[in-house]
């Protein structure tokens, strides 16, 4: 069946309040416009009053001013069309006309409520903290929160408003009842099939490796864990990555491994899905944990005598817990857009559930799909990848300056192990998501996601174990503790 556009629906028809009657409908109308012109100009006189009177020139009410017009604008996207629904039922609007509602009320909404937080936020610190209050809460503070509350609610609205939009819509007679239309129900994976003769060659190449893998990160975990000299924020960062990179491989190699060996089953589409979310979790997870040790080895090398101030405990927690929240975010949206798809085929080009192998498997034309896709990958892998990269050129500047050879050794040694992750990590992971997609180069193409899934987890515990001698010496004594023991 060839992909093709399939929405056959050029416009929509509310139903709204067809259901009530023409006297209720005319009350509705008489309260609802009411309200509406109520709240324009309650909106409209807090903005004039806070801008005419200098008193209320403070955060509190910059951020009540900015909230106001926000209001506004949300109930202006909505409550025009609302009234005049009441006085002519089954009005119909354009998809063009739907999408533009769509995105200024998901943009306003969104923006509405991280507004609400920043404006918790300063009243925080105006209690907690009144001493530093002025200080802490600037323009530039306030502009910021309020610029970043409407900066989140546009690119939600530009991916949700995308994501459903580049869907087929299908008009149905009334009489027909509501169906899934989802033809397939399970995936089958190709996996390695034009390397039929050495399948069990590879079983036991990325099984041995799969093991090295797991068993260097539980020792990795483990002597950080039980030596206290290693209880330091960039040993903090590698234990996380080392947990992550462990559940990473779980998701993947197992049912890869089943497959080389012919004991590969159909997968559901919840659990196709499942491993999607889990997959793109923990691997935006590792490039942004990647980039907090970056910044960790910043200020080391470059902030020395600041560094555990600055890199305290509610710090590195904070960076982790961000890095995981944008893998879940990011795992969410693009998971949630690829399964709304209808799809007609059931063979992945691939040994997992990987954004574009099964979206080739959808019936309609995905064009917007992987727009989105490769807008979000540049992101989660460009924008980390370049702040690693300023991390470093300062780190290098700062060594350089140093006067003693000795120095600039022992300085550039503590961030060669990560170096080597990073430009590997990344050096991966643009290839297999930034380059233009392969029709006939599916075998390049998984040999590429070989190296992301399987080499790239063992080369963590590898670099830092072998190339670190600190985690080397913590080796040796845990051993020798345990021979005398």
């Amino acid at each position: 069946m060839p992909k093709r556009n399939s929405t056959c629906v050029a416009e929509f028809l509310f139903e709204g309040f067809s259901s009530f009657g023409w006297q209720h409908r005319l009350g509705f109308f008489v309260v609802f416009l009411t309200l509406y012109l109520l709240t324009l100009s309650g909106n409209a006189v807090i903005l004039t009053i806070i801008r005419l009177d200098r008193h209320l020139h403070t955060p509190m009410y910059f951020f009540l001013s900015m909230l106001s017009i926000s209001e506004t604008c949300y109930t202006v996207a909505i409550i025009p069309c609302m009234p005049s629904g009441l006085l002519n039922p089954h009005q119909t609007i354009s998809l063009q006309g739907c999408a533009t509602q769509l995105f200024f009320y998901l943009t306003f909404g969104i923006n509405n409520c991280f507004l609400l937080t920043a404006m918790g936020y300063d009243r925080y610190m105006a209690i907690c903290n009144p001493l530093r209050y002025s200080a802490i809460m600037g323009k530039g503070a306030c502009i910021q929160l309020a610029s970043g509350s409407l900066g989140i609610g546009l690119s939600m609205a530009i991916v949700q408003v995308t994501s459903v939009f580049g869907l087929p819509f299908f008009s149905w007679n009334l009489s027909m009842k509501t169906e899934n239309h989802t033809g397939v129900r399970e995936f089958i994976f190709q996996g390695f099939t034009s390397f039929h003769e050495h399948k069990l060659t590879l079983f036991v190449v990325f099984l041995t490796l799969y093991l090295l893998t797991l068993s260097g990160n539980v020792i990795i975990v483990t002597i950080i864990s039980i030596d206290r000299r290693l209880h330091t924020p960039m040993y903090f960062f590698l234990t996380v990555l080392s947990t992550s990179e462990t559940l990473y491989t779980l998701v993947i190699v197992p049912r890869m491994l089943s497959s080389l060996v012919g004991l590969s089953q159909p997968i559901s589409l919840a659990g196709c899905a499942t491993q999607m979310f889990f997959f793109i979790t923990l691997a935006i997870n590792n490039c942004f944990l990647l980039t907090a040790m970056g910044y960790d080895r910043y200020v080391a090398i470059c902030n020395p005598l600041r560094y555990m101030t600055i890199m305290n405990k509610r710090v590195c927690a904070q960076l982790v817990w961000g890095a995981c929240s944008i893998g879940v975010l990011v795992a969410t949206v693009q998971t949630s857009s690829v399964f709304r798809l209808p799809f007609c085929y059931r063979k992945v080009a691939h040994y997992f559930c990987d954004i574009r192998p099964v979206m080739k498997l959808s019936c309609v034309n995905t064009t917007i799909h992987d727009i989105i896709n490769f807008l979000v990958s540049s992101l989660v892998i460009v924008v980390p990848m370049v702040l690693v990269f300023i991390s470093y050129i300062l780190i290098i500047s700062t060594i350089l300056k140093i006067a003693s050879a000795e120095g600039r050794k022992k300085a550039f040694a503590t961030c060669v192990s990560h170096l080597t992750v990073v430009i590997v990590h990344y050096g991966c992971a643009s290839i297999a998501y930034l380059k233009p997609k392969s029709e006939n180069m599916r075998d390049q193409d998984q040999l590429i996601s070989v190296t992301y899934t399987v080499f790239t987890p063992l080369l963590n515990p590898v670099v830092y174990t072998l190339r670190n001698k600190e985690v080397k010496d913590a080796l040796c004594r845990a051993i020798g503790k345990k021979l005398l023991a």
